[in-house]
């Protein structure tokens, strides 16, 4: 009868241990807010008691700017599960410095070792097997979604995959096509993590333009571009490859071809993180498309791709700057074979790897007094660099070397004018890639004159590469009918630059108005919010036609010449474009849109910077106000 008493005792007692569970560096998921990811914190473990859900967070924030939290509250199918207490504990190493009470809505300072949050909660119901934590109400608020307590990571979702076998292959010459790149993104799974964004350089080389496309549709991003050259859009998502610059990365497209990105947020978040059930299969994403294999390199290789990653000799250790060059080339044949090593490239994907190395190579060796410039600035204050600057050359016994810039293979990559300079100093001027980006140099600077407002003659264009010829005569017409639209209705718009300097501009403008109501709208063709003020603008004006008020736009030669055209057709008022030295001379603080407002008698009544909602009010009551006096 004792040992049944001392074995249900012991039962009993071995029952409620079973009911404390922890759960060591658990998966979950994160929310992408308003595609701003960021790592602020994560759970590293979670206790499952009787009386309250203990939940372990790193701050990884804390090292790099000051937080404060309301606490928030765990939610489990629709359930709420309130917060009860917290803790902060600082640490150096594996030693706790402190282990201090929370309080919440406090603003906690930037600080290193204070990175751990021990939050208390409502005990969650038995049997659950994921749960939510939401920081607060607050949009910004801490976030992290489906917190795993069963240990396992989440089930891979993208497609079946064949791994790619090497056939020997080498990178072939590409031909030079016109056509549209393009790249859709899909993102697999039910995670809540939002699709990433494109952005430059996606600008024609030639024209400047933007002419790329993106849309969403379902789980899938598409991104279009018609080029004439290889291009490479960046894209962000970051949730792939923890080592990009801002999660950003390029993706290498080509004319006439699509590119497939399909993406596991999920398992990309696990072979990011260190969960203790360990990492899935792959990184979570798979590229599909002719230009697949390429681009697993160049994600891969990225400080083989950005300039600022790559790895530079010391200044101090070299005597000139040949000698500095060759321990350039030194250092990134070192690095390559690095990554040949690591890698089971294929033969095809190894030929791109060295294309990328002898294009970073080749940058380097241009932009050397550039590089050597901002080296300085960083550099010891009592340094010099005398002696690199002083012995820079572009002539390179190296050039002989680089495998990929004599062939077809070199347009994998976008054509850089600023490598002419390279091939010419190097005797390199008989080559398909210089022949090629020396044709684009010649475009683009018919394009330049051709923006200044001078119509070129159909033999001119001809001139110039075939390859280049419709894009420019494309750019030509365009500009050829805007011209003739201008001169019929919207010339006398166009105003000549008041000879002034330009901290006397307004005055010397005023002067042309006497007893009117002036508003100035200071702007730019490439900000947003000063285009978003322009339109938004229209109906005030039109209510206001006939009254003494005259609308002034002014901008500056960072203004593109035909973008500002088509705004001064669309836009009723005098418009004038300014020297770029004028508009420096102007003083404006603040940044644009930037607005002022100067009464009958050419004093200025009313500023502001910036544009919304409350600023067009704003300006309308201030407007009517200056009429009236």
């Amino acid at each position: 009868m004792k040992r049944r008493i001392l074995f249900l005792l012991a039962l009993v007692a071995m029952t409620g241990l079973a009911k404390d569970v922890v759960v060591e560096r658990p998966a979950f998921r994160s929310l992408m807010k308003n595609f701003y990811y960021k790592a602020d914190i994560w759970p590293v473990k979670v206790e499952l008691t009787k009386h309250a859900t203990v939940v372990h967070f790193h701050v990884a924030c804390a090292a790099r700017s000051g937080w404060s939290t309301d606490g928030g509250w765990l939610e489990v199918d629709g359930r709420q599960f309130a917060y009860q207490k917290g803790r902060i504990l600082m640490h150096d190493g594996s030693k706790v410095l402190a282990d201090d009470d929370l309080e919440l809505g406090k603003d906690y300072e930037r600080n290193a070792q204070r990175d751990s949050l021990i939050l208390y909660f409502e005990p969650l119901p038995k049997g659950t097997k994921m749960f939510d934590y939401i920081g607060g109400n607050d949009p910004g608020s801490w976030t992290i979604y489906g917190i795993r307590l069963d240990k396992k990571l989440y089930p891979e979702r993208l497609p079946a995959y064949q791994e790619r076998e090497d056939d020997g292959k080498p990178l072939e010459p590409l031909a030079l096509t016109h056509g549209e790149a393009s790249v859709s993104v899909t993102a697999y799974g039910d995670s809540i993590c939002q699709l990433g964004w494109f952005e430059g350089p996606c600008c024609d080389p030639i024209t400047g333009f933007y002419r790329a496309k993106d849309r969403k549709e379902g789980s899938s991003k598409h991104f279009s571009n018609p080029v004439y050259t290889a291009t490479f859009p960046v894209f962000t998502f970051y949730k792939i490859e923890k080592n990009t610059p801002n999660r950003q990365f390029p993706l290498l497209l080509i004319p006439g071809e699509t590119l497939t990105l399909d993406a596991d947020p999920d398992a990309c978040e696990a072979w990011l993180q260190d969960f203790a059930a360990g990492k899935p299969k792959h990184k979570g994403y798979r590229f599909g498309g002719s230009t697949a294999d390429l681009n697993e390199v160049l994600l891969e290789n990225l400080n083989i791709y950005y300039p600022g990653m790559a790895p530079l000799p010391s200044h101090e250790d070299v005597k000139d700057f040949p000698e500095w060059r060759n321990k350039l080339w030194q250092n990134l044949d070192t690095l390559k074979q690095g990554v040949l090593k690591r890698r089971n490239y294929t033969r095809r994907q190894r030929d791109f790897l060295t294309l990328l190395t002898d294009r970073l190579y080749v940058r380097y060796c241009v932009g050397g007094a550039d590089m050597l410039a901002f080296q300085k600035r960083i550099a010891n204050p009592d340094s010099t660099l005398a002696h690199l600057t002083s012995t820079f050359t572009l002539t390179d016994p190296h050039a002989r070397e680089l495998q990929f810039f004599r062939d077809g293979r070199t347009f994998w990559l976008p054509l850089m004018t600023e490598l002419l300079p390279y091939f010419e100093a190097n005797d390199m001027t008989e080559t398909e890639p210089y022949k090629m980006t020396k044709a684009m140099a010649e475009a683009k600077k018919m394009h330049d004159i051709i923006e200044q407002g001078k119509v070129m003659p159909e033999d001119s264009i001809k001139k110039i590469h075939p390859h280049f010829q419709g894009i420019v005569r494309e750019f030509n017409d365009t500009t050829r009918a805007q011209l003739e639209r201008l001169q019929r209705e919207a010339k006398e718009r166009m105003m000549p630059t008041p000879e002034v300097p330009g901290d006397k501009l307004l005055e010397a403008i005023l002067k042309e108005h006497p007893g009117k109501v002036v508003f100035f709208d200071l702007w730019a063709t490439w900000c947003g919010p000063c285009r978003q003020g322009i339109k938004a603008m229209e109906p005030l004006k039109e209510e206001l036609q006939g009254k003494d008020v005259v609308f002034v736009y002014l901008t500056d030669e960072s203004s593109s010449l035909n973008e500002w055209r088509e705004c001064v057709i669309k836009t009723p008022g005098l418009h004038y474009r300014l020297p770029s030295s004028k508009w420096k001379q102007m003083s404006i603080s603040g940044g644009i849109p930037q607005y002022y407002l100067f009464d009958r008698q050419g004093h200025k009544i009313w500023e502001q910077t910036g544009f919304g909602d409350a600023v067009l009010d704003d300006i309308e009551k201030q407007l009517y106000k200056a009429l009236e006096q």
